[in-house]
């Protein structure tokens, strides 16, 4: 048996000693895996030094390993054996579209993309996806004949639910996240071809038809694939400093879909009643699992798009504010960002207006207090705008409501002016 040299995804290695044990755990490895494409090999530990059996975790010998962690201490039964090689079968093609290999949200991670606007993305397109999961598994449930594989999806459906708190149900949570970045649900207007309404369509299809291990294989690849996506989500956004309650619903994914996960494969292992179906389950989970990467690489490639109307936009703003004394030495010039388009006098950072066109609800935020706003636009609806965004946020039909806003807009221009002059 060769010693494993790298370590890759289509095999399995056994950690060990050359003991009687270690080579029975070997042997029955090397038997479960036959007619599958995992290969089976030997590493000993007395060739490995002291970091590297730190960094694997070793605590004993036999250990297996397989995709990045130890996944069983010991030799396993026949069964474990069997279950382990389909685990590292089915893992193999979902891990292949592991977050980790997406350098834009690898970027978004460490603060090196414009994290704001992903921000954005992220509330925008998954969305549709996070609303319809609850009745992913209602589908997937309404399949299941086996009682305690039932069970295991009925458990994680009242999880869904907030253990029926309303206010803990987990598509609200996620509307507390849209909301701290400036994102109102109610607003959105979603591109059908857009890869979150896709991939929600998507597996809700698979949900609906069955049969149950197809539905299982589908939610399987989610949750192995979501909290890594998580972690990575979170790190990106605490560098924008949103409170703790818009941060709750990636906080609350990152741990509890690890354990969502094992319950799943366990419950998809007993439902594959022919090597056909393994066979099938392990290819639709692929599918899955590269859906999922495309969604979030997508969102962390989020481009900005200049469209026509925000043109309309600037150009009006800019000339309301024409007539201003400070127009000629504070000219108006303007910032794009992924679903707001900022205007400001020489830099971002020097911005008086945010407008948010990408929605049936318009809207422009600004630094101005809501009751100044509010007084500013009389016949305007007039709410707190989200930290990250502004102070205050005034709602309009149409571009060609802005010359009805003029004196909120002019006002908002001359006090930024001021206050960079203050600053100066």
């Amino acid at each position: 048996m060769a010693i494993a040299e790298p370590i890759n995804p289509n095999e399995i290695v056994i950690l060990s000693d050359g003991t009687y044990l270690s080579q029975s755990a070997l042997a029955r490895m090397d038997e479960a895996s036959k007619e599958t494409p995992i290969r089976i090999v030997e590493r000993r530990v007395s060739v490995m030094d002291s970091k590297e059996i730190e960094s694997l975790g070793l605590r004993a010998t036999p250990s297996i390993f397989f995709n990045g962690a130890i996944a069983f201490e010991g030799r396993p039964t026949p069964e474990e054996a069997e279950g382990l090689v389909k685990r590292a079968d089915i893992d193999r093609v979902i891990l292949a579209y592991a977050v980790s290999k997406s350098m834009a949200l690898q970027q978004f991670a460490t603060g090196n993309a414009p994290n704001q606007s992903i921000a954005l993305s992220l509330a925008r397109e998954f969305q549709p996806f996070c609303f319809e999961f609850p009745l992913f598994l209602a589908a997937a449930i309404s399949h299941i004949r086996d009682d305690k594989s039932r069970l295991l999806l009925v458990s994680n459906l009242y999880e869904e639910h907030g253990n029926l708190d309303l206010e803990r149900f987990h598509p609200r949570l996620f509307k507390t996240f849209m909301q701290g970045v400036g994102v109102e649900p109610a607003a959105l207007d979603l591109d059908e071809a857009s890869p979150g309404v896709q991939t929600a369509r998507r597996v809700t299809e698979i949900c609906r038809e069955g049969p149950d291990y197809r539905a299982l294989a589908a939610l399987y690849a989610i949750e192995l694939l979501f909290a890594p996506i998580c972690d990575v989500i979170l790190a990106g956004l605490r560098h924008l400093k949103l409170s703790s309650e818009s941060e709750y619903y990636w906080v609350l994914h990152s741990g509890a879909d690890v354990e969502h996960a094992e319950q799943l494969r366990t419950a998809l292992f007993n439902l594959c009643r022919s090597p056909q179906e393994w066979s099938a389950a392990v290819d639709l989970a692929g599918e899955i699992g590269q859906m999922i990467y495309t969604l979030f690489d997508y969102i962390g490639s989020a481009s900005l798009v200049t469209t026509g109307e925000e043109f309309y936009v600037y150009e009006t703003i800019k000339d309301l504010c024409a007539a201003s004394p400070f127009a000629a030495s504070y000219p108006v010039q303007y910032k794009d960002a992924v679903y707001y388009f900022g205007i400001n006098i020489g830099s971002p950072e020097q911005w008086f207006v945010r407008a948010f066109c990408d929605s049936r609800k318009h809207s422009l935020v600004t630094r101005l207090p809501v009751e100044r706003a509010a007084m500013l636009s009389p016949g305007y609806q007039v709410e707190p705008s989200p930290e990250v965004f502004g102070t205050s946020r005034v709602y309009f039909a149409s571009p060609a409501d802005l010359d009805k806003l003029r004196p909120l807009i002019f006002y908002a221009y001359e006090q930024q002016v001021k206050q960079l002059q203050g600053g100066a």
